[in-house]
């Protein structure tokens, strides 16, 4: 299976580990799955920490090193990303959520996520 992490997801995966139900972890974990992240996520981490709205214990450059330690895969932003964020419904107001949520649709994959808002898409997501 093909699961894209939110931008929540990762960071308490690397940062908060007990705040991730364990078939969450499970899922990541499992090596048969793809995981991927996107640059976006990164994008939000880095402008919510220098805006103090995040605190994170880990650099940035110890995030990336966390990822690309892992079987994680990091996702750059594409044209067919935009296309259909283009054209996505204005049904939730955060410009990275919605990112993510055209990234999901784009690539064909199970968005983990705690965000409830999520639900009035039409995706697959699993919390």
């Amino acid at each position: 299976m093909k699961y894209l992490l939110d931008t929540h997801v990762l960071l308490w995966y690397f940062d908060d580990f007990g705040k991730l139900p364990k078939y969450i972890i499970e899922i990541i974990e499992n090596l048969e799955n793809n995981i991927y992240v996107s640059n976006i996520s990164i994008l939000e981490i880095v402008i919510k920490k220098s805006l103090n709205k995040l605190e994170l214990s880990l650099s940035i450059d110890e995030l990336y090193y966390h990822i690309s330690s892992s079987s994680i895969i990091l996702l750059d932003i594409k044209k067919n990303h935009l296309n259909v964020y283009s054209t996505l419904p204005y049904l939730h107001k955060d410009p990275f959520d919605r990112y993510l949520i055209s990234v999901s649709i784009a690539e064909d994959l199970f968005f983990l996520t705690q965000d409830k808002n999520i639900q009035l898409y039409d995706i697959k997501w699993i919390w």
